[in-house]
């Protein structure tokens, strides 16, 4: 594994949403087709959903026990998060991101259930970055 290589590390509050991000490290020995000859960087967000039927507005599919992002919908959870950590100059999730830890849960059903029941989602995802 990587060195941990903390760029950045913002929160900022806004109508009950924080966000928290910063890349935790360059390749960090997470091996997927996806990022073969490509630098890998792990990034955290953390979503505050407004009550427990808030919406998160976005559509993943399961793949090797991770999430991959298909799709962010506007006015969900993850969008306005998105648009906090993109005031802050923060790294938002986008498409094709590889979803590996929700709040512990580090298995697909376990991410999807903790996005199900708990109003703060600690999200940790990888994205594939070329030099």
């Amino acid at each position: 594994m990587g060195g941990a290589a903390a760029a950045c590390c913002c929160a900022a509050k806004d109508e009950g949403i924080e966000v928290t991000a910063y890349s935790v490290s360059a390749n960090d020995g997470v091996h997927d087709e996806r990022f073969l000859e490509a630098t890998q960087k792990r990034y955290q967000i953390s979503i505050h959903k407004t009550e427990q039927n808030d919406q998160l507005g976005m559509d993943v599919k399961h793949r090797l026990g991770r999430l991959v992002v298909l799709a962010i919908r506007r006015g969900g959870a993850v969008d306005r998060a998105n648009v906090m950590a993109k005031q802050q100059g923060l790294p938002g999730m986008q498409v094709n991101d590889v979803i590996v830890e929700v709040n512990g849960a580090t298995l697909d059903t376990g991410m999807v259930a903790a996005c199900k029941s708990a109003l703060v989602l600690n999200v940790t995802f990888i994205r594939r970055e070329h030099s």
